[in-house]
């Protein structure tokens, strides 16, 4: 039986708290947040060779990757099998996922050291060694903001920190010191010798930007000072979800900007990374779910205890100390060629009905929602190219049901993003009881081969956004525009 009383036919290894890791890229970034260590390449050398310190093993450089992936299996007990996890001196996603997930287990059972530690120019001592160095600068601020009761602390463009954690800072720990507030940089140095932490010319940079170093250092001093030092994330996120709310749509509103989404540019990276989507209509949900996680999975280090994500075959994008969903919503859709916007329905389809009312019921569930503006494929210039790009991969294209093709869309322009937290079954039925979310019935899937339709689909909820936000928006972030700026216009190449 589910936590609800419905029926349930999974087996105990569907409860699941480990979140596959889709693409190596994911996978090496989340073995390097999990060791606590910067990544500084894209193989997986560096990733394992971070484990291993982890571990205290002692493997030579210049053994191959699948060696070292092979030791690694064997000293956290997971089963290692060379023809499923290796190819050829590599070590595959598959034999990546074993290594990470035996590696969460081994952190939840204090078998990891963390090894990254701030520069020993600013922290000198050996009481520093219990400082958990936080390895993002959202997650320096979101930390340094908890820890005096501040507001809670976004980035400005350009990832840049914002001059309000300093000050907050100043305000709540150091009320009576006279310190230099005309620059970010002059009153972060001041603020460090105030707390008895050094100040090099690494803890900040040109354009008048604190660096992770610099965040970490003050972070560190203020942990001291409030006799809180060791601190983790955990203490500002763990027992508040607008918080952690909060903190998510920070790291992906400074990650993601407002720039606009070329569809081709967008689903070439979904490719070359092997993510799926990259032939579909609705492409930038893939592309949002897929830059989402690569963003928390590197703003965040993953607490100890990990929170359920896998209820039967659905597995939820992402989780820190809850689990959450990712979705983007096309708001508007404008027509570059008749130059006519038109907006759309607030509904966003969310999962599975049966996984849903199990997470709520077990621990919440939130959903993240990025909405956006549709620039419509209007002359099938997109639609071409990507077919001629499935063509040339060797993809067939499955029939639609209805054999029509709908008009893709060649970009997406981000608008807002929008965080919701669903905490019980008892609010759940509410919103379904008053029309807030419904019971949605999706269309048959493709058809495959000679037959004549395609398999049915099991029944998903739909939320109204625009009756969700009294009762379960937490966070959002809406980018500013020009007053009467018409932003929906055919974008130029992503950098």
């Amino acid at each position: 039986m589910l936590p609800d009383g419905s029926p349930n036919s999974e087996s105990p290894a569907s409860f699941s708290t480990f979140r596959p890791a889709t693409t190596p890229a994911e996978a090496i970034l989340r073995l390097h947040t999990l060791t606590r260590t910067p990544p500084r390449t894209r193989g997986e050398k560096r990733a394992l060779v971070a484990l291993s310190d982890a571990l205290e093993l002692d493997i030579e450089m210049s053994v191959t990757n699948a060696r070292r992936g092979k030791a690694l299996a064997e000293a956290l007990g997971a089963p290692w099998d060379v023809d499923v996890h290796t190819q050829k001196n590599k070590v595959n996603l598959a034999g990546l996922n074993l290594l990470l997930e035996a590696a969460a287990d081994a952190r939840r059972h204090g078998r990891l050291t963390a090894s990254a530690r701030p520069s020993p120019e600013t922290l000198v001592g050996s009481e520093w060694v219990h400082f958990n160095a936080a390895i993002s600068k959202i997650e320096a601020v979101t930390r340094i903001a908890a820890l005096t009761g501040a507001p809670r602390e976004t980035l400005g463009p350009g990832s840049k920190e914002r001059k309000s954690v300093l000050l907050n800072l100043a305000d709540r720990l150091l009320p009576d010191a006279e310190l230099d507030r005309s620059s970010k940089t002059r009153l972060g140095r001041d603020i460090a010798a105030r707390l008895g932490v050094g100040w090099t010319a690494d803890c900040s940079s040109t354009g008048e930007t604190i660096s992770l170093l610099g965040l970490n250092t003050l972070l560190a001093g203020a942990e001291r000072r409030l006799g809180v030092l060791g601190s983790s994330l955990s203490q500002g996120l763990a027992a508040d979800p607008a918080a952690e709310g909060s903190a998510l749509v920070a790291a992906l509103a400074a990650a993601l900007g407002d720039r606009p989404w070329d569809g081709r540019q967008a689903t070439t990276w979904m490719r070359l990374n092997g993510l799926r989507g990259a032939n579909d209509n609705e492409w930038q949900g893939f592309y949002f779910e897929s830059f989402a996680r690569l963003t928390l999975d590197g703003s965040f280090p993953p607490p100890t205890q990990l929170p359920r994500v896998r209820y039967g075959s659905t597995v939820f994008d992402y989780a820190l100390f809850r689990p959450w969903d990712l979705k983007a919503h096309t708001s508007v859709k404008h027509l570059p060629v008749t130059r006519m916007d038109k907006t759309e329905s607030a509904t966003v389809v969310l999962n599975d009905q049966e996984a849903i009312r199990a997470a709520v019921a077990e621990q919440g569930l939130g959903f993240i929602v990025l909405s956006g503006a549709a620039i419509m494929d209007e002359d099938g210039q997109f639609v071409a190219w990507q077919r001629e790009q499935k063509q040339a991969a060797g993809v067939s294209t499955a029939r639609s049901n209805s054999g029509r093709s709908r008009v893709r869309k060649a970009a997406f322009v981000p608008i807002r993003i929008e965080c919701f937290w669903i905490p019980s079954l008892v609010e759940l039925d509410l919103a379904i009881g008053t029309g807030v979310i419904k019971h949605h019935v999706q269309g048959r899937q493709a058809p495959r081969g000679e037959a004549e339709g395609g398999l049915a689909r099991r029944p998903k909820y739909s939320i109204d956004l625009n009756r969700a936000r009294p009762t379960f928006l937490i966070a959002s972030h809406e980018w500013d525009r020009p007053e009467g700026a018409r932003p929906f216009v055919r974008p130029g190449p992503r950098d």
